[in-house]
C-alpha cells in the first residue's frame, strides 16, 4: 500500500471501523454542514459527553451481571473534536463513501453547480442572510434534544444533538431540518450521476450533530445513559429546560475527502463558478 493511501486510511477512520472495504486509490468522502459551536456550546457538549460516560459506568454497576466488567472496559465514550478538519462537529448531508482520485475535482465541481443551481432557481432558498422572516426561520438548526444513533454497520454508537420533532408537518417545513433535507436532495442529485450512494432520508432523516461516540453497538446502554443524564439535569434545574442548546447555521457546506483539507462547495455568500 502506498504511503499516501496508508495515511488516507488513518485519516478516514480515526481508529473507528471503516464503513466500506479499503481499496488502493479510494478516498473516504462525505458532504457535511459545518457546525461552528461557540466556546460555551463546546464546553456544554464536553460536559454532556463526560456525564454520558459517568452514567454508563453507574448503570453497569447497578446491573451486577457477569459481563458488567467487560462492558465497562469496552464502552469508552469519546468526544468528537470541536475544531476544523474531518472530525469537526458537523451535520451530515451524505454517507461516507469511496471516490477515486480522478473523481475528486469533477465531483467537487458538480456539487458546487448543484447548490448554485438550487440557489438561482429558488432565490433565497439556501440564503441565510435574507431579511425575510420565513427564510431566517429555517437558516439554522436549533438543537434542543439528545438522541442516540448507530451507524448502518452497527460498529459505532453516537450521541447527538438534534431539533425537537413535534410531529407537525407545517412546523417542520419551516424548520432548519427541512432546509437540511433540501440540501440532501442537492447532494443526492450529484451522487446519482456518479453512481455514488444516495443519502436515503425516508421515512425521514433526522439532521443532527454528533458530539461523542463509542466503538461498537451499544445502543441500549447509551440510550439508558442519555435518559439518566437528561433526568438528572432536569431535576437539578427544577424546570423543564433543554438539556442541550446548540445553534447550527446551515450556511456553509464542505466536501471532506481523506487527505484533503475540507473544501467549501456551498456558502450563503457568492461562490466562484465551478471550472468548465
Amino acid at each position: 500500500m502506498h504511503s499516501e493511501e496508508t495515511q488516507n486510511e488513518k485519516d478516514a477512520t480515526k481508529g473507528r471501523t471503516r464503513q466500506f472495504p479499503h481499496a488502493v486509490g479510494n478516498f473516504a468522502t462525505s458532504v457535511r454542514i459545518r457546525c461552528r459551536a461557540t466556546t460555551k456550546e463546546t464546553r456544554s457538549l464536553s460536559d454532556l459527553a463526560r456525564d454520558v460516560q459517568r452514567q454508563v459506568v453507574s448503570l453497569l454497576d447497578d446491573e451486577k451481571s457477569n459481563d458488567t466488567k467487560k462492558k465497562k472496559e469496552m464502552i469508552k465514550v469519546r468526544e468528537i473534536i470541536a475544531r476544523g478538519g474531518e472530525d469537526a462537529l458537523h451535520v451530515s448531508l451524505s454517507k461516507v463513501f469511496p471516490v477515486r482520485k480522478e473523481q475528486r475535482e469533477p465531483y467537487r465541481s458538480q456539487l458546487k453547480a448543484s447548490f448554485n443551481k438550487a440557489f438561482r432557481t429558488h432565490r433565497g432558498r439556501f440564503d441565510s442572510s435574507c431579511s425575510s422572516s420565513s427564510r431566517n426561520n429555517n437558516a439554522s438548526l436549533e438543537l434542543r434534544e439528545l438522541r442516540v444513533f448507530v451507524n448502518d454497520e452497527r460498529t459505532t454508537t453516537f450521541v447527538a444533538a438534534c431539533e425537537k420533532d413535534d410531529g407537525d408537518d407545517a412546523t417542520r417545513k419551516r424548520s432548519g431540518s427541512e432546509r437540511v433535507r433540501e440540501m440532501i436532495l442537492a447532494v443526492n442529485e450529484v451522487n446519482e450521476r456518479f453512481g455514488f450512494p444516495k443519502y436515503e432520508y425516508e421515512p425521514r432523516v433526522i439532521p443532527h450533530v454528533s458530539f461523542c461516540y463509542a466503538d461498537g453497538d451499544w445502543e441500549e446502554e447509551m440510550k439508558r445513559a442519555v435518559e439518566a443524564v437528561v433526568k438528572e439535569r432536569k431535576e437539578e434545574a427544577k424546570e423543564d429546560a433543554s438539556v442541550v442548546e446548540i445553534t447550527c447555521k446551515t450556511d456553509a457546506v464542505d466536501l471532506c475527502i481523506s487527505g484533503w483539507e475540507p473544501k467549501k462547495v456551498f456558502s450563503s455568500e457568492s461562490l466562484p463558478p465551478p471550472p468548465i
